[in-house]
């Protein structure tokens, strides 16, 4: 059997802009054949890191958000392979793209390059999107009609620890094309309290199925997603199977990409990795992947993901949270007749607060002043059990492994 190859090449924060361009390029061109997805696509839709309105920088590189630089280089790759149109951006959850992507300075890097827009995919229209495979956490997805008219999709990502799921790269990139407007700031519907985030990630990756992926570890954040500690693993990382790309990634990082709630760094939730893995994606056991260029083991001291202070009780809250979803499954069509097409915010089966919108929810919840220990442990937009759009069994199914 083919193994899915992943390269790593060495690049520190002392080069030069057009260094880490050739670096980048050189990652990608180490695949093989990396415009096979490609060569086809008339629209080609790139995910970049640029979700908020927050730009750090260590040692003059970014920490938190894809090098520039990094990006720049593989828009040069993928022009060697194809003149297809290309979208390219985030949608950040602070409405600020325009002076965000002013100054990280995208506007003059991509001008350079012939059909390349920079769009902000937050202010697409959005349609409603079935999932092309069995049991996804969602039948459907809202999505940008950007991206839903694509044929091709590559994700750039940053390597960052990530307290909720242990690490973002390449798949949990995709998170960002979401839009705020229908999963709430920064899309806490699809947060939720502990279940739904790594279904619906492994979702995206099987949905978009990115064909060129590269993650820039020159600088990666540490301990948590935003606000971490600066590591330097000095690499980029291309991949053309993202589940692959991001098993390299996790190992650069010290983390088992084979690993699961509870062991570090997966402490609140499932393995976004092995669930993409195990719904066909790809591979993410290292002995089904081929590393060329550098080794992904010890490139800086290992990552670590920020715990929560004190003990969350994360196991019974997710047994709870499954009790909660069973009762509003059993009291459903009731609670249809008078809450229809509202969303409903239950703890324990009741309904703690209603409302038309994410963002009234997350108004209410805020006002009520409650703690972490109870909040709601389930929203849910409120129809009748006759309209499945959530697969409330993996609530079950993810509550026994606790």
């Amino acid at each position: 059997m083919t193994k899915e190859r992943v390269s790593l090449v060495a690049c520190d924060t002392g080069a030069t802009d057009e260094q880490i361009i050739h670096r980048t390029i050189e990652a990608i061109e180490m695949l093989g054949d990396y415009g096979a997805g490609l060569r086809s696509a008339r629209k080609i839709a790139i995910k970049i890191n640029a979700g908020i309105n927050r730009v750090v920088l260590t040692d003059g590189r970014q920490t938190e958000l894809t090098e520039p630089a990094v990006v720049e280089g593989a828009i040069r790759a993928i022009r060697k392979v194809t003149d297809a149109e290309i979208v390219i951006g985030d949608a950040p959850t602070d409405g600020t793209s325009s002076v965000l992507y002013e100054a990280l300075g995208y506007p003059a890097r991509l001008a350079k390059y012939k059909d390349v827009r920079l769009i902000d995919f937050a202010n697409d229209v959005i349609v409603e999107t079935p999932m092309p495979h069995a049991g996804p956490m969602f039948d459907t997805y809202m999505m940008p009609l950007e991206l839903v008219e694509a044929d091709a999709f590559v994700s750039l990502a940053k390597m960052k620890a990530h307290t909720s799921v242990g690490c973002t790269l390449s798949i949990k990139n995709l998170f960002g094309w979401l839009p705020t407007s229908v999963y709430g700031v920064p899309r806490n519907y699809l947060h939720d309290r502990l279940i739904r985030l790594p279904r619906v990630l492994a979702d995206l990756a099987c949905y978009y199925k990115p064909c060129l992926n590269v993650v820039d570890g020159i600088v990666a954040n540490n301990n948590s997603e935003w606000y971490g500690e600066p590591l330097h693993p000095n690499v980029i990382l291309a991949g053309t199977n993202c589940v692959a790309t991001d098993s390299v990634g996790a190992r650069v990082m010290g983390f088992d990409p084979c690993g699961d709630y509870p062991d570090h760094p997966y402490f609140y939730r499932r393995n976004v990795i092995k669930l993409a893995a195990e719904l066909g994606v790809g591979p993410h056991d290292p002995a089904l992947i081929e590393t060329v260029g550098v080794s992904p083991d010890g490139r800086s001291e290992p990552f670590h993901v920020h715990r929560y202070d004190g003990d969350t009780k994360r196991s019974e809250q997710l047994r709870r949270g499954a009790d909660c979803v069973a009762a509003y499954r059993a009291n459903q069509d009731n609670l249809a007749d008078r809450y229809h097409e509202r969303y409903l915010a239950l703890r324990d089966g009741e309904v703690l607060w209603d409302g038309v919108d994410m963002t009234t929810i997350q108004r209410l919840e805020h006002e009520s002043g409650l703690t972490w220990e109870n909040v709601p442990q389930y929203v849910i937009r409120c129809v009748p059990s006759s309209r499945k759009i959530e697969h409330t069994e993996w609530y079950a199914v993810d509550a026994a492994i606790a």
